[in-house]
């Protein structure tokens, strides 16, 4: 009798220490398995993390390069504006020493005038200051330039602008004699449309600015 109660005991007590043991062998995997997965999330918290940064530095440099390249830009332009020989006078006065020294060119004179005078016209400006003539619709300026301030030194053109680099334009007489000026206005129509007909296109480059710096304080605006 004895002899059965030990057996049952031994056999209790092997029961319970297998049963012990698969529990911790449970809990061992359960907890490995946990470690695992925080590993892992760990993981892709640093690597996601990495990428971020990394994302944030390459924008910032970008920006950056932009920046310093936008700053080299604007200095240049700076640099290029204030050093035109043309720098501190109004748009108007460059344009008239422009294309007076356009004019010069194109005209073959060798000289740098004395004197430069400007009219501005309104729109339907006479071509001829006398009855009948015909009239220019657009706004003109009228240029008179001369090399020793003498009638025959002069010359006197009559432009508008096309608002793209370049200019239409007659050239004038210097002196009306013809008594038919002032008695035949059918006359004066029919020349004063021949000398508008004869308008030719001249673009003004700027090419002529060193010269140009030299005569645009004697420009007389009227």
């Amino acid at each position: 009798m004895e002899n059965k109660s030990y057996e049952k005991t031994i056999l209790w007590s092997a029961t319970f220490l297998s049963l012990f043991a698969l529990a911790a062998c449970s809990n061992s995997k359960s907890s490995e398995n946990q470690t695992k997965k925080e590993t892992t999330s760990s993981s892709k918290v640093t690597s996601s993390s990495k990428t971020s940064n990394s994302k944030n530095s390459a924008t910032h440099s970008t920006s950056s390069s932009a920046s310093s390249s936008q700053a080299n830009t604007n200095n240049s332009e700076k640099v290029q504006k204030s050093s035109s020989p043309l720098s501190g006078y109004s748009a108007e006065q460059v344009e008239y020493a422009r294309v007076t020294e356009t004019l010069l060119s194109y005209y073959k004179y060798d000289y740098q005038p004395v004197s430069i005078s400007v009219t501005k016209n309104g729109a339907n400006h006479q071509v001829f200051p006398f009855s009948g003539s015909v009239v220019v619709p657009q706004d003109t300026v009228t240029l008179s330039f001369s090399s020793d301030n003498t009638m025959a030194g002069t010359t006197i053109v009559t432009y508008s602008s096309n608002h793209n680099g370049s200019i239409n334009f007659y050239k004038d007489p210097n002196h009306y004699q013809d008594e038919r000026y002032l008695k035949d206005s059918a006359w004066v129509k029919e020349e004063s449309q021949k000398l508008l007909d004869s308008s030719q296109t001249l673009a003004i480059p700027t090419s002529f600015d060193e010269q140009a710096a030299q005569i645009i304080s004697k420009i007389e605006i009227k």
